[in-house]
Parts: C-alpha cells; structure tokens; sequence
C-alpha cells in the first residue's frame, strides 16, 4: 500500500473562511495551535485541479512554512492571538503550492501542502474566483528563440516540459503562451490534444492556430509561478477566444511539406569544400559540409523519444539517479559508438545501469545480455575466446560466455545483444582485448572474429558448435565499466581512440531521500525491435562536422603534434564524434554544442597525459585563489572558439589536470 503520495502539479489556494471548513468538515474553524505549538491552517483551493486529481478541496498547512516570507509567530502571545496575526498576514496572499496525501497511523488520509509559496492577491481578487494555469514557454526556459517555437508548434514536435503542469492526457491546456525576454507575452490556441514523451510536450490542433500579443494590464491580473505557469481568472481565460478572434490577430497556418521537398531534406547534404590543411587529416573520400541535420521522420523521432522515457523511468524504477543528460550521452554513444565505457567511483551505479538499458529494449535476460566480469590475470584472448584443445582436438571456449553469445547473435539477426565487460580494466584490455579492438575497427560485412586457424576446422570435433570465425552484426552492442584506483590499469591510446569513455556524475545525496514512492511499475515496458534500434541511427558516411568544428579540430591537432608525433586527433576519432554529433537525439537536456563539448572530454582530452616538462604550456596553471587556469594554449583555443561550445565540462578537465600536473608533476 503506497502510504504517501506527492502530486508534480501546482495548486492555488487561500486561508479556508471558517463556514466553508464547517460546511465540509464539521470543525467549528479551519486555523488552529496543533499540539506541537504550531499554528496549522487549511488551505481551499481556488485553482483548477487534474482530472485525475481526488475530489479534496481543503489542504493541510503550517505557519512554519511561511516564514521565509516574513511570517512571524510571537510564542509568547496568547493562542487567539497568534491565530490573528496569522490571519491578518496571510489574507493578502494566495498560496502557491503542490498537493501531497499520506496515510496515518489509524488509516485515514491526510492531505497537505508541500513547496508551499506566497502570491500577493491582484486587485481584482474574489474570494470565489476560479484560476485556470496556462504552460508558459520562454527561451531562458527552454532554449530556443520564438521563430522555433513557432515551427516547432506548428509542426507538431515537442516543444519542452513546463514544471509542475499536469500532463494527463485531460488536461491538454486550450492555450500556451510565450514569454519574450522582454517581459512581454504571445497567447496562441487553441489546442485539443496533447502527448508528452522525453522531450515534453507535443500539442496537436485541427485546422489553425491563432496567435496574438498580451496587455500588460492581462497579465498584471493573474499570478504567475517560476516562469513557467501563469494562473488565470477563469472569466479571464473565457475571453481569450474572443481576442484570438479579433482581427488583430496572426493566423498561423500549418506546414505541410511535399513528398519531393521530403525526399530532398532526406538525402545528403550537397558537399562544400574545406581548406587543405583539414584535408590532410581526413579520409578524401568523406567531405565536410555545413551542418544540416539528416531529417528523420516524426514517427521515427517519437519511438526514441518513447524509448529515451522508456529508459529514464527503468532508471529510477531501478534507484538510479543520473542525470537526463547523462542518460542521452550514453543512449547515443551506445549506438554509435564501438565501444562505450562508463567509467567512475566505485558503487556509482555503472553496471545497473548497463542493466537498464537492456531492460528498457526488454533484451534483459540470458541469453541477449552478457555481463562479464573481467579477471586480473587475462593476459591475452586466450582467457577471454578460450583456444583450441590440441590433445583432444576441440575448441574450448572461454567460461565468460562470450563465443557463445557472438555465436547467437550472428545466427539471430533479428534480435539485439549487449556484451558488458565490468571492471574491465582489472587486467591490461590492449592484452585480453586486443583482436576485438582490431575487429571492431572495420566496415560492417567485415567484421569477423577468428576464434583458430581455419585449417584445423576439419580436425576439430566440436567445429560445427564452434566455427573457425564468427561474424560480428551490427545487432551487437558493447559496453564496458571502469574503476579508477590503485588496482587498475590505464588505458592505453589504442584503446582510446576506439571508445567513448563516459563519466557519470553523481547527483546530491539529498535527491536520494525524494525518490517519490509510487505504485510499482511492472516490467511490460515496450519491446524495441532492431529494426526499429537500426531506424534511430544515422549512418550517412558524409561527414556533417561544421567548418567551425572541423577547424578547431584541426588547431588542437596541431597543438598536440607540436608536443609529441604521438599525440593528436586522427580522423578516426573526426569521423568518431561526426557520427555522435549527427545521431545525438533531439532533446532540450543535451544540445550539439554540449554534446561537442562532451566528445571533446570523451574522445580527445582522455589522451592528454604526461609530464609536467610536456604538457605545462598546453594545459597551463591552475589557480587555487581564482579557480581558473592561466597561460593556457588549450584554454585560448577554446575560448577563441565559443561560437562552437561553451566548454564547460572540458574547462572543468582541463583545471583538474592542471592540478594533478601541479601536485604530482604528471596527468593521467
């Protein structure tokens, strides 16, 4: 039995007239000194609730929670006292708050306010007034400007999450509004339907939208909440009909895109020349062009959005805590990348989340889901693919388990495997791991894994169990944890150059006390077909790297170069982070210019190591006293270089290692 319950919605409400709580409960006033000494308070909502939402209009409050708004309880007064200066300071108030329910000891439900905030009442106030909360969207908010928002609307794509809204499928909002960062807003409606995935909201209309600006007087009249949510009169709300009506305002009219437009927005981008020195780092065969997106289908973008949720939800259902961002990093890495390796403290979470991911593709069982724990004393394939038994004369697989999934998965096409390799750095990976690394690095069609010498397949017993090579498919996915500590290797550049090595961040340990209790989900989570897996990527081998990125690039490579020949960025890791950048989900939690950022620290900056003599002038001096780093090459580059990124996760791994070369005289 779920003996707590928190709804994400925001209500309205004000101080309870004592004839209303006796009408509805049979108490003689709804204010009174509880018997901790607190003055507690009923709360009558004035705001319209979800359609969902129980039929409660009176919520529990207490004064201690007004006092960062300036209430003060004089303990020394008389109880009637202290009940009337309550009731004198809030009376110019409305309450802004989030409705909870909880079971007590004896079985009755208790619902009360949490998030409690202060209003102060407009001037057209009425006690009997009904408000009405409209989603308000803003590019502070969300990150976008209004001429997209717009397209987005129109369209029909999502446009964002708007924080305490209801998002039950009755409580589509007839009406949204904009937020200019001038203070001033746009009304555009109406609306009938809505969904709402990963990426927020996606409103649906039926022949137009309308669009027209507000007064401020309009807005003066209604009580908005965190920029997000505006509560309106409900006489208020009954006119905006009337003024999307009027003849001032903007029709506007819905896309619609033909089929030769469609075919020429999905083909290739045209191919744009780049300066000689670039091209000299890449393959002539792939030409960078401006960036322009390969557009995917809406019904192909909802079914990752679907799974992206799908994927979140598995997370928390399973206590993990990672950041959205986190989880879209790693979601777009797993399917582009040909190694992932998520790499942290030890207890953070790595392999459970490994986990979840199968789970949510509901491929989380046995045979589809390979973990292997790896053993400090591999020292060559041999421990990992096992090897031929010449006295017996039989191939002896490895005990991880591993031939036999490969041997599967080239026989099941159709289905999707994941190998997980956990602390897979407890023995040297370029020893264990090293034919995979080679494997992994070539054209699908080509990758063969050669357990023995073809020649012995006819002398073998147990051949037709265990072929001479296995084919490695593209329904193959790998991904491996990593511990950093004294028992550990470190990675060498060949491993490197072929991974994505992630970094989780740990959230606040107080996130983990508000874990909302809800009804337990089951497990009947959508199953992703590799079909549908195959139709989220993006495998256009057109590099669609900017000039701006490819140029940066190719400035930290000649930086690099001038320290060793052995450092630099090769165009294996140009087409690497090309690849990423075109199949990064459209998502308001992980843009392009952070998720450049992110491969800038994922694929480039994991291979910035040495000594102090080495790598001084390229990463610079850090400064305790001013957090920030001085005479740094890597740092102008980058700040010459903002309209790419802002670099925020690469300045961060750039000061550590600055420290590291300060205190040990060496970085990893």
């Amino acid at each position: 039995m779920i003996n707590h319950k928190t709804w994400d919605v925001f209500l309205l409400g004000t101080l309870a007239e004592d004839e209303y709580v006796e009408q509805e409960t049979g108490r003689r006033k709804g204010i009174f000194i509880n018997s901790q000494n607190v003055i507690q308070f009923l709360i009558k909502v004035i705001s319209q609730e979800p359609d969902n939402f129980p039929n409660e209009r009176l919520f529990t409050g207490y004064a201690t929670d007004l006092e960062p708004y300036g209430f003060v309880d004089d303990l020394t007064k008389m109880d009637y006292q202290r009940e009337e200066n309550f009731v004198n300071f809030i009376s110019d108030f409305v309450l802004v708050f989030s409705p909870a329910k909880k079971m007590t000891t004896s079985q009755n439900e208790v619902y009360h306010a949490k998030d409690l905030q202060l209003k102060r009442k407009v001037d057209s106030h009425l006690d009997n007034d009904t408000l009405v909360p409209l989603p308000v969207f803003s590019q502070q908010k969300h990150g976008y400007d209004y001429e997209e928002f717009i397209q987005r609307l129109l369209s029909k794509r999502y446009v964002g999450k708007v924080d305490k809204l209801s998002i039950e499928q009755n409580d589509t909002p007839q009406y949204i509004l904009w937020k200019d960062d001038n203070g001033s807003y746009k009304v555009v409606g109406d609306f009938d339907n809505h969904s709402y995935a990963h990426g927020g909201f996606c409103f649906t209309y039926a022949d137009q939208l309308r669009l027209t600006s507000l007064t401020d007087d309009w807005i003066d009249e209604s009580y908005e909440v965190n920029d997000s949510i505006i509560f309106i009169n409900i006489n208020m709300f009954d006119s905006l009909e009337d003024l999307l009506n009027l003849d001032n305002a903007e029709i506007l009219e819905p896309i619609t895109i033909a089929s030769e437009e469609v075919a020429a927005a999905v083909a290739d981008p045209p191919v744009q020349k780049v300066s000689d020195l670039t091209m000299n780092t890449l393959n002539t065969s792939i030409l960078p062009v401006d960036h322009q997106p390969i557009v995917i289908t809406d019904e192909t973008e909802d079914e990752e959005h679907k799974f992206i949720e799908q994927f979140i939800l598995v997370t928390r259902d399973n206590g993990l805590q990672y950041e959205e961002k986190d989880l879209i990093n790693f979601h777009t890495a797993m399917k582009t990348s040909n190694l992932v390796i998520l790499q942290g403290m030890s207890g953070t979470g790595k392999s459970r989340l490994v986990s979840s991911y199968a789970k949510a593709l509901q491929i989380h069982n046995d045979e589809q889901l390979t973990i292997i724990p790896v053993r400090p004393a591999w020292s060559d394939d041999a421990d990992l693919i096992g090897y031929v038994d010449s006295m017996h004369m039989v191939y002896r697989p490895g005990d991880s388990g591993l031939v036999d999934t490969l041997i599967n998965a080239s026989k099941e096409r159709n289905k999707l495997f994941i190998i997980g390799f956990d602390e897979m750095n407890l023995a040297r990976v370029e020893h264990y791991f090293s034919q995979f690394l080679s494997v992994l690095e070539m054209e699908q069609g080509r990758r063969v894994l050669k357990l023995y010498n073809e020649s012995l397949e006819n002398r073998l017993y147990n051949s037709a169990q265990y072929p001479s090579s296995i084919p490695i498919g593209e329904n193959i996915m790998f991904v491996g944890t990593v511990n950093i500590d004294e028992s550990t290797y470190h990675f060498s550049d060949k491993v490197l150059d072929r991974s994505n090595v992630i970094s989780l961040n740990v959230l606040p340990y107080d996130q983990l006390r508000e874990i909302k209790e809800e009804r337990k989900r089951n497990d009947s989570y959508d199953k992703i077909s590799i079909q549908a897996f195959s139709g989220f990527k993006n495998n256009s081998q057109v590099l669609q790297l900017t000039s701006e990125e490819t140029d940066l690039l190719w400035e930290l490579h000649t930086e690099f170069q001038k320290i060793t020949v052995n450092m630099g960025i090769g165009p294996r890791v140009v087409r690497q982070i090309d690849m990423y950048l075109k199949n990064l989900p459209h998502s308001l939690y992980l843009n392009r210019r952070q998720a450049f950022d992110l491969q800038l620290v994922q694929r480039i900056l994991t291979k910035v190591r040495g000594p102090e003599e080495f790598l001084k002038n390229l990463i610079g001096t850090y400064n305790i006293e001013t957090d920030e780093l001085s005479e740094s090459l890597l740092s102008d580059i980058l700040l010459k270089n903002n309209n790419v990124s802002d670099f925020e996760k690469t300045f961060k791994i750039l000061k550590h290692k600055a420290k590291e070369l300060k205190v040990n005289g060496y970085t990893f």
